[in-house]
Parts: structure tokens; sequence; C-alpha cells
């Protein structure tokens, strides 16, 4: 997990101050990352595995989209890793002992329109949701 969260801030220090080159056409949904303290505690393992998978699968389809949409090859390798972290994380998620697949994903309350915003929301997302997560599906 730590090298997820490494990969994911070393794509976003990568973009910081890109400028406008780093802009996307359009936006991109992404999940929000934060975490309410409180809600995630009340939530069954099932709800929590839910949240994860569908953030997890917004985040790999905005990258993904931002791949399409930014041909700059000055940040190509920034969302090369992103996608990267995106896709192991999803393995890593379906080799974990979870529940019945989420259903079919709401649409993403946050849009976002800059690449550097896109990887820090990947950044949180991993170091909180996620984190969080794996703490209680995998302790030690």
């Amino acid at each position: 997990m730590e090298r997820f969260i490494l990969e994911a801030r070393d794509a976003e220090r990568g973009t910081a101050g890109c400028g406008p080159h780093c802009d996307l056409p359009e936006a991109v949904a992404v999940p929000d990352p934060g975490v309410n303290f409180n809600l995630w505690r009340s939530l069954d393992a099932g709800s929590r595995a839910q949240e994860v998978a569908r953030g997890q699968a917004a985040l790999a389809a905005a990258v993904l989209r931002a791949r399409e949409l930014l041909r700059d090859p000055r940040v190509r390798p920034s969302l090369d890793r992103a996608y990267g972290a995106a896709r192991s994380l999803a393995r890593l998620l379906r080799g974990l002992p979870a529940p019945a697949p989420p259903p079919a994903s709401p649409p993403a309350p946050v849009r976002v329109r800059t690449l550097p915003r896109l990887l820090g929301v990947l950044s949180r997302f991993l170091r909180g949701k996620v984190r969080l997560y794996l703490a209680d599906t995998c302790p030690r």
C-alpha cells in the first residue's frame, strides 16, 4: 500500500506548477477523497468495500480519460504512473475477501479540471479511504 501512495505522490509532485498544459479540456468525475470518520465507523464492512471499489473505479476512469485528453509528453509519465497505481490497486482489492461486488456506480460527486488536482484526489483517496479499508480488512 505504501508503494501505491508513494507513486501517487510522485505523480502529483511531477505535475506541480505545470501550468496550462495540465488543464483538462473537460472536467472529469472523481470520488470525494475526504473521510468522515464518524460515518466511516458506522458503515459495515460491505459498505466500506463498496465505497473503496466505487472510488477506485471512478479514479481509474478519470485517469484514463485524462490520458486521452492530455497528449503533452511532459505530463505523460505522471499519467502513466497514476494509471498504473489505479490498476494495481484494483488487482489488490480483487485479491481481498470482500462482499459482493458494488452496484453500478452513482455519479462521482467531485469534478476536476486540472491534472494536479486529479492526482491530488488520487493521493488523498489512497491515504484516506483505502488505507482505512485495508487496516480494517487486513489487520496485522
